[in-house]
C-alpha cells in the first residue's frame, strides 16, 4: 500500500466514517467492502461444527494448525462487525483504519477459496468456462443483472464467487478490447503519418 494511500485514508478516516475509500476492484455497483462484509459474515455448516468442535477443547489439546484456526475464525467474525460498521459509516477511527488496513493487506480471493467446498468449486469451476466462453455483450448482462445491490445480497456464496471470477473476466476482455483498439489506432495514426512523408519526399524531389 502506498504512503500517499493511507495518508488519503487516515484523513478521510477523521470525518468519522461519513466518506469511505475503498481498496481493490469494484465489481461493479459492488463496493469491495461489500463483498468482504458478505464473506466474513458467511459461516457454513460444516464450519460452524467443525469451530464448535475446536472450542469445546482446553487449550492444550489443541494442535498448532488448530489453534490457528481458531484464531482465524475468531479474526473474521470480529472483521465482518468491523465491515458492517464501515459500510453504514458508524465506525470509529481506530476501526475504519483497521477495515482499510485489511483491505489492503489479505486476499478475498484466497477467503472465498476457504468458504467453499469441493463440490461448489467444481459447480463454478464448470460455470466460470462456460461463461468466460460467451459473447461480451451476453456475459455484461449476466454480470450487470448480479451486480444490482438487491441482486447481490440474495445471490448464493458460489454464485458470488463466480460474479467476482467473470467480473475479473469481463475486466481483462474490455482491456484487451482497449488495447486493441488503441494499437489500432497508433496503426492507422502510423500508416498516415508514412503516407505524409512518402508524398512530402515525391514533392521535394520533383523540386
Amino acid at each position: 500500500m502506498s504512503s500517499i494511500n493511507r495518508i488519503i485514508a487516515k484523513a478521510l478516516a477523521k470525518s468519522n466514517g461519513n466518506i469511505k475509500i475503498v481498496h481493490g476492484n469494484v465489481v461493479g455497483n459492488i463496493a469491495p467492502d461489500v463483498e468482504w462484509r458478505k464473506w466474513l459474515s458467511y459461516e457454513s455448516e460444516f464450519e460452524k461444527n467443525r469451530i464448535r468442535i475446536l472450542e469445546t477443547r482446553k487449550n492444550s489439546e489443541l494442535s498448532f494448525e488448530e489453534v490457528e484456526e481458531l484464531r482465524k475464525y475468531r479474526r473474521n467474525r470480529m472483521f465482518a462487525e468491523l465491515f458492517r460498521l464501515y459500510e453504514i459509516r458508524k465506525c470509529s477511527y481506530e476501526e475504519y483504519m483497521m477495515v482499510y488496513d485489511f483491505m489492503c493487506t489479505e486476499s478475498i480471493e484466497e477467503l472465498m477459496l476457504s468458504k467453499l467446498s469441493l463440490d461448489e468449486l467444481s459447480y463454478a469451476k464448470d460455470e466460470i468456462v462456460r461463461l468466460s466462453k460467451i459473447s461480451m455483450k451476453d456475459l455484461e448482462f449476466k454480470v450487470k443483472e448480479a451486480q444490482k445491490i438487491e441482486n447481490y445480497d440474495k445471490l448464493s456464496m458460489v454464485d458470488a464467487y463466480i460474479l467476482h471470477v467473470i467480473s475479473n473476466i469481463k475486466y481483462a476482455r474490455n482491456m484487451s478490447d482497449s488495447d486493441k483498439q488503441l494499437r489500432g489506432e497508433l496503426e492507422r495514426n502510423n500508416a498516415i503519418r508514412c503516407r505524409s512523408l512518402y508524398y512530402a519526399y515525391k514533392s521535394y524531389v520533383r523540386k
